[in-house]
C-alpha cells in the first residue's frame, strides 16, 4: 500500500465531518500531482522524523489552500483509523518533512 508519512511542526489537524470520522490535514508543500496520486493511500502524522505516529488513516482527498499565508499549499482530508498511531519509520528517505513509501506491500515502517 501507498503510503505518505508527516512531520507535523504545529497542530495541522481539524475535524471537519464528525459522523464520518474525516479530517483536514495540511499544509503541505507538495506539488498536486502528487497529491492526487496519494488518494487510497495511507497517511501517518509524526510530531518528530524518529518519533511514533500520533495520527493517520486513509487519504481521500485532498485540496489547495486558495488564499493566506498558507496559499497553494496542499491539505489532505483522511478518514481517521487508531491503526495508523504508533507506527515509527527510519530516518532514511525524508525530504521536507515527507517520506512516501509508493506501492509498499505491508503498512509502511511496519
Amino acid at each position: 500500500m501507498t503510503a505518505i508519512h508527516l512531520v507535523a511542526r504545529s497542530d495541522t489537524v481539524r475535524k471537519t465531518d464528525k459522523s464520518k470520522n474525516e479530517w483536514e490535514v495540511g499544509y503541505w508543500e507538495m506539488a498536486e500531482e502528487t497529491a492526487g496520486k496519494l488518494i487510497g493511500s495511507g497517511l501517518y502524522l509524526h510530531r518528530a522524523k524518529l518519533q511514533e505516529s500520533h495520527f493517520g488513516g486513509i487519504i481521500l482527498g485532498y485540496r489547495v489552500e486558495p488564499s493566506g499565508p498558507s496559499a497553494g499549499r496542499v491539505v489532505f482530508i483522511v478518514r481517521a483509523d487508531a491503526d495508523y498511531k504508533g507506527v515509527k519509520t527510519d530516518g532514511k528517505g525524508w525530504s521536507k518533512d515527507q517520506k512516501i513509501f509508493w506501492d509498499s506491500p505491508v503498512a509502511a515502517g511496519a
